[in-house]
């Protein structure tokens, strides 16, 4: 099982931000980790495909670690819990915050909504009330909804972010990896980069030419930064298709990650994923045992 992390929280966080109390704090994902410590084996990204791949029995009991997306704090916050344990992760990564220092589009979003910097937003003459996780939590899923159905997302989030700017600090709190942090992991003998385009679209709403674009430009960066072989690609938002696999295997990935596997004949640029989103270590032992 491949396993899917995005955000990482410190434990200091406070209970009243974000989108309910389920977010994963680093306490819990230390605890998430330790359990697998007793009852599975950790493989590099690699070495899980081949064993998925060949239908092994060793993959009932094999763990791949994979994080989406990741910002320099989670990446801070993981690295030790990592390192101490001496586990492999992957980590696919977007690029576009290195040239300009901007959010990712839905990041973006995340922290508009929930870091309280406005107590309400009026976008397009309806106005989101942001006083309650509630009502945070609604202006996020809509604004999310609106961005996908807009036909371009980072567009739609940049002409909001306009309007409604955010402080440095809270900036900081939700940027990609750190040149250092792409160092670090480049000169890391247990961690890996993956491909995950360089602003984030979701592919499908792209012409093959920019697919081609996002998809290089960010390997060609990570490669760069980090001094060693990009191979594994994810998809932004698990938004796919064949042409796509095609334009990912031209780009020279050797294997690609998606979220659910939409059976499209290829097995080695559809593995499936598990995301794993609550603090819960119930949730979590479920999930592993493959629970719906």
């Amino acid at each position: 099982m491949i396993l899917e992390y995005h955000l990482i929280f410190p434990d200091s966080h406070p209970r009243d931000t974000w989108n309910a109390g389920n977010i994963i704090r680093v306490k819990d994902f230390a605890r998430q980790m330790r359990y697998l410590k007793k009852h599975y084996q950790i493989l590099p990204l690699d070495d899980y495909a081949e064993v998925f791949l060949s239908q092994s029995p060793q993959s009932k009991r094999a763990i791949a670690l994979t994080f989406d997306d990741c910002g320099q704090r989670t990446f801070s916050l993981v690295e030790p819990v990592l390192s101490q344990e001496h586990f492999p992760a992957t980590f696919f990564a977007n690029t576009s915050h290195l040239k300009d220092g901007k959010l990712l589009w839905f990041t973006y979003f995340n922290a508009l909504c929930f870091e309280k910097s406005y107590s309400s937003i009026n976008i397009k003459g309806r106005e989101y009330l942001l006083q309650t996780k509630q009502q945070c939590f609604h202006a996020w899923q809509d604004l999310i909804h609106q961005a996908q159905i807009s036909g371009d997302a980072i567009a739609y989030s940049e002409a909001i972010s306009a309007k409604y700017p955010l402080s440095a600090e809270i900036i900081e709190n939700y940027l990609g990896l750190t040149e250092k942090q792409i160092k670090n992991i480049g000169s890391s003998a247990h961690f890996a980069f993956g491909g995950h385009t360089h602003h984030h679209p979701y592919l499908t709403q792209l012409s093959p030419e920019k697919q081609q674009e996002e998809i290089i430009e960010n390997k060609r960066l990570l490669e760069q930064i980090g001094g060693k072989p990009v191979r594994y690609f994810a998809y932004p938002g698990g938004k796919y298709s064949l042409p796509i696999i095609d334009i990912v295997k031209a780009c020279g990935f050797s294997a690609a990650c998606a979220e659910k596997s939409l059976n499209l004949g290829e097995p080695r640029f559809e593995l499936p994923r598990t995301g794993i989103y609550s603090p819960s270590l119930i949730k979590f032992i479920l999930k592993l045992i493959r629970v719906p």
